[in-house]
């Protein structure tokens, strides 16, 4: 089986800047690798099981990621506008996904940046999502995929391609080093300009939401609070 591992795919809105007149200035923000980004990564591994994982990202710099961590090549998506909607962001790798031939598993961090990616690449690809995903694994000629469910966990058995939305728990363990980065960004890494209608989030401004300040009742007595919260509550024309 064939893997896609999807990863520094996210401007990181800590980048963002806030002017005085409430618009968000983006220029400074880069695509970055997720927090989850090398569990993603170590899902792909598994799934593919000694067969071809191909890395996907967008933006430059550094571009190894995946190759230090297994992957045999590096596909980078350049010419996206910061920050892009969700919609033009997906269809782009969705775009490059159908060009992998025999994919059996994308993989995605379970980024807080951009929470609609994920599903949106298992829509337009037409297959299922799982999300909260902690592993995968090889089972009975399919995957077993474990992912938080509730208070614990859940074993999903899937026969065929699939999305996986990683939700890593702890921070990576056995970071590549400089050797192995090194040796990484010798890989075979192809850069695509995205071609086509593009569009942008655009900030109009910022503030905050229309609220009324609260109120606060004395509860000395029950009685007369409840009848002040009814007759609250009445005024607001709630009763």
């Amino acid at each position: 089986m064939k893997a896609v591992a999807i990863f520094k795919w996210a401007p990181n809105p800590d980048d963002a800047l806030v002017r005085v007149d409430g618009t968000v200035n983006w220029s400074t923000a880069r695509h970055d690798v997720g927090d989850d980004d090398h569990a993603a990564m170590a899902c792909a591994m598994a799934a593919a099981n000694g067969g071809e994982v191909v890395g996907l990202c967008v933006g430059g710099g550094d571009t190894s990621f995946a190759a230090a961590r297994g992957a045999e090549r590096t596909v980078v998506l350049e010419g996206f506008p910061v920050p892009t909607d969700s919609m033009t962001m997906a269809r782009a790798l969705v775009e490059e996904i159908k060009g992998v031939e025999g994919t059996g598993l994308v993989a995605m961090g379970d980024a807080d940046w951009d929470p609609m990616v994920a599903p949106l690449v298992a829509a337009l690809l037409g297959w299922p999502l799982l999300t909260a995903v902690d592993e995968v694994a090889i089972a009975d000629g399919g995957l077993v995929v474990a992912r938080r469910h509730g208070m614990g966990t859940q074993d999903v058995a899937v026969t065929g391609p699939v999305v996986v939305d990683v939700a890593a728990r702890r921070e990576e363990e056995g970071k590549p080093g400089m050797r192995q980065v090194l040796a990484a960004r010798k890989k075979p890494s192809d850069t695509k300009t995205v071609e086509g209608d593009r569009s942008a989030f655009s900030s109009r401004g910022t503030r905050l939401p229309e609220a009324t300040s609260s109120r606060l009742f004395d509860g000395s007595d029950p009685a007369d609070a409840v009848e002040q919260l009814v007759s609250a509550l009445k005024a607001d024309g709630v009763l």
